[in-house]
């Protein structure tokens, strides 16, 4: 019979352990410092207008399809809507969940101190599936919690292996080579020959398939879905395509992440527990033919965390030299990205991570006035106005007179370029056109078709807001909100082109 904790008890708990508690409250302190610097970016912002705008119906049956994953994040984010939670509490949410999860794994994993308290702090850990508020902030809490109940409860295993395929997409892959290794493990044990044993292991297939065949159900991609098309022209040679999320979110220089491979597959073949690697081929294998970006391959060091501890030696066993050749990888792995977490927070303390809010903020005054803006892109790549999206959460309606819905439909049926074409000849107020570049601080190029278009429409230049995302240890792609007002109506004139401020 459990009792129910004493005053004395909990003091003989934070003496014990006392560094994994400090170690929570670093991380949460960090976490809750970085939060209110972090503008959100259009990915963040897309699935919050699909959750606040759509009924639950319209959301799973037709529109969740188009964004290439299952539903479990826009369903917790309909019932945030629902609860009047604002965009800014959602951060917050998403901080206590990293917390939540960072507790899972200081306090429950079988890890020597030196990694419990080190883990956290990695880049994924800390920024990527914490600060930003995305789908992926629920796999580390997935992945620990499956490690902690591995070898309890094969209900409370399966539910989770069912949750987390619906999480993402790319967590879809993950949990299916858990599944599969769970399983075998299940069958080695003797699950099927005990009578009540089986109907259990029964059960729990049930329960992961219904799961499985949920999140099929909510993801199968739409004959129009635009996204197709944009993947199916990119075509890495595939040996490049898989290796590529294997080493890139791990360590730098990129190429000690082929010894830390090698040393975690010595690890896993002195504990005889190499077929434990069967996730982590099928992650690799999936992300050379589904294209993705780093914060996807970033699910890989979780998952990792996962596995290893799930098959960690028990107290007492020898420790091989594999094991120490291990450990050493997972130490130099740690020390890197500690340096990225400081490299990213500290980026996202003193610039702009988006645009979204700062050119939201220049807009307001002009949408109480009753200004008609238009949204398009400015470079070759129609999807790019999909970032125009980020700024409609600080609104409480959508600002686009061209764009159909309040969220970016990835549909090629998607009227938003003709409708744009058929108003621009009315003069809309306002012109917000999308650019991606490769590097910060770059010049916006005003030679292309669509801004030559515009200028000689009447329109000029007049305000740039650009965000940048942190990358390991320098910047990724930069997103830019260019306004472009209509030489008629701007008020004082037309004013000087303006980069974007911090504040």
């Amino acid at each position: 019979m459990n009792r129910i904790p004493t005053l004395d008890g909990l003091r003989r708990e934070l003496r014990s352990r006392w560094p994994e508690w400090t170690t929570v409250s670093v991380f949460a302190a960090v976490v809750a410092f970085a939060i209110p610097y972090h503008e959100p970016w259009a990915d963040e912002a897309q699935a919050w207008q699909l959750a606040r705008t759509l009924s639950i119906r319209a959301l799973f049956q037709t529109y969740i399809r188009y964004e290439g994953t299952p539903g479990l994040w826009h369903f917790l984010l309909w019932i945030l809507n629902r609860a009047y939670v604002s965009y800014t509490g959602l951060h917050w949410i998403c901080g206590a969940i990293a917390v939540v999860s960072t507790s899972f794994l200081v306090l429950n994993s079988p890890f020597p101190r030196y990694l419990k308290l080190a883990l956290p702090f990695t880049f994924f850990l800390l920024f990527q599936y914490a600060v930003v508020a995305r789908s992926y902030v629920l796999v580390p809490l997935m992945l620990f919690t499956i490690a902690s109940w591995w070898k309890k409860r094969p209900l409370v295993v399966a539910v989770l292996l069912g949750l987390l395929a619906n999480c993402a997409i790319h967590a879809a892959v993950i949990s299916g080579g858990l599944a599969i290794v769970w399983l075998v493990e299940q069958l080695r044990a003797g699950s099927a020959k005990a009578p009540a044993r089986r109907r259990e292991l029964l059960l729990c297939v049930s329960i992961v398939l219904s799961f499985y065949a949920f999140a099929l159900w909510t993801a199968w991609p739409p004959s129009d879905l635009t996204y197709i098309t944009i993947v199916r022209g990119y075509t890495p040679p595939f040996l490049l395509s898989t290796l590529v999320p294997l080493v890139m979110p791990i360590c730098q220089p990129l190429i000690l992440s082929i010894p830390f491979w090698i040393a975690i597959i010595l690890v896993f073949s002195a504990r005889r527990s190499s077929f434990y690697l069967l996730p982590v081929l099928f992650f690799t294998v999936f992300s050379g033919v589904i294209c993705g970006g780093f914060w996807h391959w970033g699910l890989i060091v979780p998952l990792l965390i996962c596995l290893l501890w799930i098959t960690w030696p028990s107290p007492g066993s020898c420790v091989s030299w594999y094991e120490i050749a291990g450990r050493a990888a997972l130490i130099y792995m740690v020390g890197v990205q500690i340096l990225w977490s400081a490299y990213a927070i500290h980026f996202d303390h003193y610039n702009a991570y988006s645009p979204d809010l700062a050119a939201a903020q220049f807009l307001k005054p002009l949408v109480e006035d009753g200004a008609a803006i238009a949204a398009t892109y400015l470079d070759e790549s129609p999807s790019h106005v999909a970032g125009a999206f980020g700024i409609l959460p600080y609104f409480d309606r959508n600002i686009y007179i061209n764009q159909p819905y309040p969220f970016y439909w990835w549909s090629n049926k998607n009227p938003s370029d003709d409708l744009f074409n058929a108003l621009l000849p009315s003069h809309p107020s306002i012109v917000l056109a999308e650019m991606q570049q490769a590097q910060p601080g770059q010049a916006i190029d005003l030679s292309g078709p669509r801004a030559e278009l515009l200028m000689k429409s009447g329109y000029r230049l007049t305000n740039v807001f650009c965000g940048t995302l942190p990358f390991r240890m320098h910047t990724s792609f930069t997103n830019c909100h260019i306004i472009f007002q209509y030489a008629g109506i701007a008020p004082g004139g037309i004013a000087p082109p303006t980069g974007s401020s911090r504040r």
